[in-house]
């Protein structure tokens, strides 16, 4: 590698360093807008929050990679064609392939390594980060109780709040917090307060919620079944009252143990082999659906060939019953129908979400190989553009990249739509933006090396030229 290759290779990889990082910061924080109500000022020690972020830093590069490699070689190539260094290039007779030889073999093995650490490196931190969010959670219940949606972490107890406030947001309001420890099947003390306080005591042992202007709701449990029927309950009111949960059973030793492990949390081999198999269980689901439902309706209750009154039967089934049978017979297949039809309801969406499931994991699986494609397709359009337009410094090298960047990110995301919609195949899905956005790449490389102007002044006259000759013939 001669002095040319090293300094078209610098001059390259020192804008793309500090692009690759502030393109990952940027993605970073609208992960952290998303959570910042469930992370800010609850308690969480600094480092456990730093390696949260840094499992969303590897998470969240797919997205980061492609427009930097667009962004550093806009601005590499802008610089080389305003400080004429490109010029001084092909003047010396050095083509534009031969000048950016060692930007091709680093592009390729950026690619390359693109494709191993979105499939060995970004499942695991993505199946670390989602247990250590769901254990943190579980770890400081306290903080995870959300008004108006009832919370079930403490065995026996559901509770639901209206608001929370104040500091820490610890102050709440409209607090209902049902018992049913000895009923698992049913609520038979429900204890309600228009205001508490919640607070950790015991050296956080225990959760304690300070309860102010409540009462308590009990029914009576009668052995007698007569006197079960009068459905006795009790009633106290009080000014302050004191609930505590035991947190012993939150302490967690394994802050990255989970049992889920979604289509995001595997690589191509787990995804291959998990995608057949829902395939499987698509096919038996379907088989006993089938039988299930064939149960149901019997046709063969007489058999005409064995029976002794073949000829009593009648084409109209409903005459074969007694007048006082065929209105209940009626009830019945009504029922049947309808039963059946929420049966048919339930499994339609059930099959849905199978398959649904199935091209994620196909989609996904497609996608770690269009990482790679994708960065050299932009490496190859950002740098011919910028020898064109000859124009360094961050100002145009940025807008052009944010605008590529948003239509290579619209087009995925529509056709990821429609590959999870079943409106298209998942490989063609995946691959069809970098099919789209490959020949314009081609194009450009080929306008820079012929250095041919992508809309030269001849051009814009002919076809002015010929839009007015159109016009006299009309």
């Amino acid at each position: 590698m001669n002095k040319l290759d090293w300094y078209v290779l610098k001059s390259y990889v020192r804008p793309l360093l500090p692009t690759v990082g502030i393109m990952v910061f940027f993605f970073l924080m609208q992960m952290v807008w998303k959570y910042v109500d469930d992370l800010a000022g609850k308690g969480i020690e600094w480092y456990v929050l730093l390696e949260l972020m840094m499992y969303w830093a590897a998470s969240v590069v797919p997205f980061a990679l492609p427009v930097s490699v667009l962004f550093a070689s806009l601005l590499t190539f802008g610089n080389f064609g305003e400080h004429y260094e490109m010029a001084a290039m092909k003047s010396s007779g050095i083509s534009l392939f031969r000048g950016i030889r060692s930007l091709i073999i680093l592009n390729i093995g950026i690619a390359i390594g693109a494709f191993y650490f979105y499939n060995d490196v970004i499942p695991v931190a993505n199946l670390k980060g989602q247990s250590l969010l769901i254990n943190i959670s579980k770890s400081k219940p306290a903080f995870h109780i959300t008004p108006g949606i009832f919370y079930n972490g403490f065995e026996g107890y559901s509770i639901k709040i209206g608001e929370k406030s104040g500091d820490g947001e610890q102050e709440l309001q409209d607090i209902y917090i049902y018992d049913h420890k000895e009923n698992k099947k049913g609520n038979q003390k429900v204890l309600t307060a228009a205001s508490g306080i919640m607070r950790t005591v015991a050296n956080d042992q225990y959760l304690e919620i300070e309860l102010h202007d409540g009462a308590t709701y009990e029914d009576i449990v009668k052995a007698d079944r007569e006197e079960r029927k009068k459905m006795p309950w009790a009633r106290s009111e009080f000014d302050t009252a004191f609930i505590r949960f035991n947190l012993g059973g939150f302490d967690n030793p394994n802050l990255y143990k989970t049992r889920r492990r979604d289509f995001m949390m595997l690589n191509t081999q787990q995804l291959k082999l998990k995608a057949d198999t829902l395939k499987d269980q698509m096919i038996e689901r379907e088989a006993n659906f089938k039988k299930n439902l064939t149960g149901k309706y019997k046709f063969d209750y007489i058999e005409p060939e064995t029976a002794d009154a073949t000829d009593a039967l009648r084409d109209d089934i409903m005459k074969n019953l007694l007048s006082g049978m065929r209105l209940r017979a009626s009830q019945n297949a009504i029922r049947l129908a309808r039963s059946n039809l929420d049966y048919l309801r339930q499994m339609d969406r059930e099959m849905d979400w199978r398959n649904e499931t199935r091209l994620r994991h196909w989609l996904e699986y497609y996608k770690k190989f269009a990482l790679g494609v994708s960065v050299l397709i932009m490496f190859f359009i950002g740098a011919p553009l910028g020898s064109i337009i000859r124009k360094g410094g961050i100002g145009l090298p940025l807008v052009i990249s944010t605008v590529a960047f948003l239509i290579f990110h619209v087009l995925n995301t529509t056709f990821e739509k429609m590959g999870r919609e079943e409106l298209m195949d998942p490989l063609i899905a995946t691959w069809l933006p970098s099919m789209i956005l490959a020949p314009i790449a081609l194009w450009l490389t080929y306008s820079a090396s012929t250095d041919k102007a992508l809309i030269s002044g001849e051009w814009f006259s002919t076809i002015t030229a010929r839009f007015y000759r159109k016009k006299d013939e009309k």
